[in-house]
């Protein structure tokens, strides 16, 4: 198991990863960002700790980003672990037990956490204290410093009622409308020094789905290339279609793998279970259920049935 301390002064590169490293830089989830700057203030007002934050929505809309956001406007420290990495009550009690007054304890994949983790945590989280068995019978209790403990699940679903209950604020971060994907193509661009016509940036956004990292993932590819291409670093529209038939990307992001996938349906006479769709493109159900067919379902390309997949056309 291994628990990152960051400072506010490591929070000052991120941006060389092309993360945002403000709120104004942060782009969308204006709902979340609102709210959380007031209890940042009040924090600092009261000279306090924040209250307890849980984030929920897919992976990759920037849960992590926001709470090192939060570390550095807050000026506390942030430490960060994973839900599964904690694998004993002894595990969570020493972190606790190291944290400083107002800091921040960050955990991904929450919803990863064991029951007994979560009932040391539930009274930490309300009281600021830990109960400790002693080994000659008995318990007593240890105070520990207030903290703000920021969870982050992509399945708020699996959190205990009990667990849930415990968060001040819950946050679902919600899909990117098309200006603010232009806004984000645009940032990360001007971020890799790619200079790009404004009228380009539709037709760009039009070809990737709402998920920032997507996003972001798509403008290093333009990025590298671009930079192989163009010596002045400049997105024309030509080689905007050299770069979409080069990259093999479709409409809203699809790839070779969803248009395979779509042509198993499309040459089927009957719906097909995912089982049967993941041996015909050779990957295993899983990835069928979680990389592919998400994006498929949201441009409307399929539907599912009690008797399997079928295509929309």
């Amino acid at each position: 198991m291994e628990v990152k301390k960051i400072n506010t002064e490591k929070l000052l590169n991120i941006s060389q990863n092309g993360r945002p490293d403000s709120f104004e830089d942060f782009i969308g989830q204006e709902h979340i960002k609102k709210i959380v700057q007031t209890a940042i203030s009040s924090g600092k007002i009261r000279k306090g700790n924040m209250g307890h934050m849980l984030f929920s929505g897919p992976s990759g809309f920037g849960k992590t980003t926001m709470a090192m956001i939060i570390s550095k406007q807050g000026n506390v420290n942030i430490k960060a672990v994973t839900g599964y990495a904690i694998t004993k009550p002894a595990e969570i009690i020493s972190i606790l037990n190291n944290l400083e007054t107002g800091d921040i304890l960050f955990i991904d994949e929450i919803h990863r956490l064991k029951p007994n983790i979560e009932e040391v945590l539930y009274i930490a989280m309300e009281d600021f204290v830990i109960d400790m068995v002693m080994p000659e019978g008995g318990n007593v209790r240890i105070p520990i410093n207030p903290f703000t403990l920021i969870g982050a699940t992509t399945k708020a679903e699996s959190l205990s009622q009990p667990m849930k209950n415990r968060f001040v604020y819950h946050f679902h971060f919600m899909e990117y409308t098309q200006a603010e994907k232009e806004t984000l193509i645009k940032k990360y661009l001007n971020h890799y020094s790619i200079t790009i016509d404004e009228d380009l940036l539709k037709k760009i956004a039009e070809k990737v789905g709402s998920v920032p990292r997507e996003i972001h993932n798509l403008c290093i590819k333009i990025r590298d290339f671009v930079i192989t291409h163009s010596p002045d670093k400049n997105l024309t529209e030509h080689l905007r279609g050299e770069f979409l038939h080069h990259s093999q990307i479709e409409e809203g992001g699809m790839t070779p793998l969803h248009a395979k996938y779509l042509e198993i349906l499309r040459n089927a006479d009957r719906p097909i279970g995912s089982k049967a769709i993941a041996v015909q493109l050779g990957i295993n159900e899983k990835a069928v259920e979680e990389d592919v067919e998400p994006l498929l379902l949201k441009l409307g390309k399929i539907e599912k049935s009690g008797a399997g997949r079928i295509i929309v056309e």
